[in-house]
């Protein structure tokens, strides 16, 4: 029976009963703390364990994890660097007892097992590996077993290159287990506190491995009726304190209409952006509907046609533009992202060539005499390539230059 998440008094989710043990497993005695409290904040019970020396200790360690759990509990492992080689190595062994193990995630392990090795099927698993700057000079141990006759020869390891895999979501298609490869960035890539971290491939993994532990467990999550929430305050009761209450407290909220880089990072832009720009200045006629809706384990995905006449400044689409009275069409993508079952983020997308071509704005030459300004050029409301920038790392470009008096 699959575990239910149920929204507390707090407006966040627990499971209807015992909460699940995941335990976060690496070299050090000390661990990456925000990497602990993601985990924790999605409604697990976090349970830490050092390496160490590792050797027979750790590895009889990991043997007893669930030995105190009562008939019905599980339990799911995410283990880095030389932890994870451990683990990978300890539960691919078919003695091994592994009846209340429901997930292991291995971030980038200093070795994996046989590529044709199957692990039990009482659990999933899931590999991240680094190809790391340099891919030539990126290896991974590959550990096998010879077998000959029946009888297992004494096990060995080899050095592999680490490829980019299939496709350009890193997949590696001849490994019988599922193995991920992240371009361009090194071991250590989804540790906050180490020089290595990597934003961009951090979330990636994150998406995946949160996914394999919620099915390892059989969790279900509503993610949409807390997103619900936000568009029915965002776009309908224009309630500032009700929008920024769906928001999460850590990490930092933030949102980014993509195009015009307008937006907010962090509750104080937000409230401002959203009570002095976006509500102040909406269309009468202003009309969405939906499209379509993907929901994943952490973001939920919107396709959203619009339509309004443009009679009022809109600083998040037309910034610094006088009203037009144009009438515009297009089609919006929403991709929004969730943490502890609130919204972390939200970036949009639309095609705004086709916006200023509706209100008469793509060519210069042709702006109408009212929007033009005595002695100076005009600007298009068009970001460049830092709209890109901004999307690999929110705080690397400035927001909300567009719009005159931010």
């Amino acid at each position: 029976m699959a575990l239910q998440f149920l929204a507390d008094s707090n407006g966040w989710l627990s499971f209807n009963h015992s909460t699940p043990t995941l335990y976060v497993t690496a070299e050090d005695d000390e661990f990456d703390t925000e990497t602990l409290r993601a985990w924790r904040d999605e409604g697990f019970d976090v349970k830490y364990v050092p390496m160490g020396e590792g050797g027979k200790t750790y590895v009889s360690t990991l043997h007893r994890l669930g030995d105190a759990m009562s008939i019905g509990e599980r339990y799911a492992i995410v283990a880095f660097g030389d932890a994870a080689a451990v683990c990978l190595e300890v539960y691919s062994e078919p003695s091994t007892r592994t009846s209340k193990l429901c997930s292991l995630i291995a971030y980038y392990p200093s070795s994996i097992p046989d590529p044709k090795q199957r692990f039990s099927a009482s659990f999933r698993v899931l590999v991240h590996l680094a190809q790391g700057t340099n891919p030539d000079e990126t290896l991974v141990g590959v550990t096998r077993r010879p077998e000959v006759l029946g009888i297992q020869g004494k096990r060995r390891t080899v050095r592999k290159k680490i490829t980019p895999g299939i496709g350009v979501g890193g997949l590696q298609s001849k490994i019988e287990y599922p193995v991920f490869t992240y371009k361009e960035v090194e071991a250590g890539f989804a540790e906050h506190d180490l020089d290595q971290y990597d934003a961009v491939a951090d979330a990636l993994a994150w998406s995946r491995s949160l996914s394999m532990v919620r099915r390892g467990f059989g969790a279900e999550v509503d993610l949409e009726r807390v997103w619900e929430e936000n568009e029915e305050h965002k776009y309908h009761s224009k309630n500032t304190t009700k929008l920024l209450e769906t928001f999460t407290a850590h990490p930092t909220p933030f949102v980014n209409y993509t195009p015009t880089m307008t937006g907010g990072i962090g509750k104080d832009e937000l409230r401002r952006f959203y009570h002095d720009y976006f509500f102040a200045n909406s269309p009468p006629d202003f009309h969405l509907r939906l499209l379509s809706r993907t929901i994943g384990v952490d973001r939920i995905v919107d396709e959203l046609y619009i339509q309004f006449k443009h009679t009022v400044q809109m600083p998040w689409i037309l910034p610094s533009i006088p009203p037009t009275n144009q009438k515009v069409e297009i089609v919006i993508v929403s991709i929004v992202g969730m943490r502890a079952g609130k919204v972390w983020h939200e970036r949009v997308y639309w095609d705004q060539a086709s916006v200023l071509f509706q209100v008469g704005l793509l060519d210069p030459d042709e702006v109408p005499d009212h929007i033009k300004k005595e002695g100076e050029e005009i600007m298009l409301p068009v970001a460049g390539s830092e709209a890109a920038r901004k999307i690999m790392e929110v705080e690397s470009e400035e927001g909300n230059d567009m719009i005159d008096d931010w």
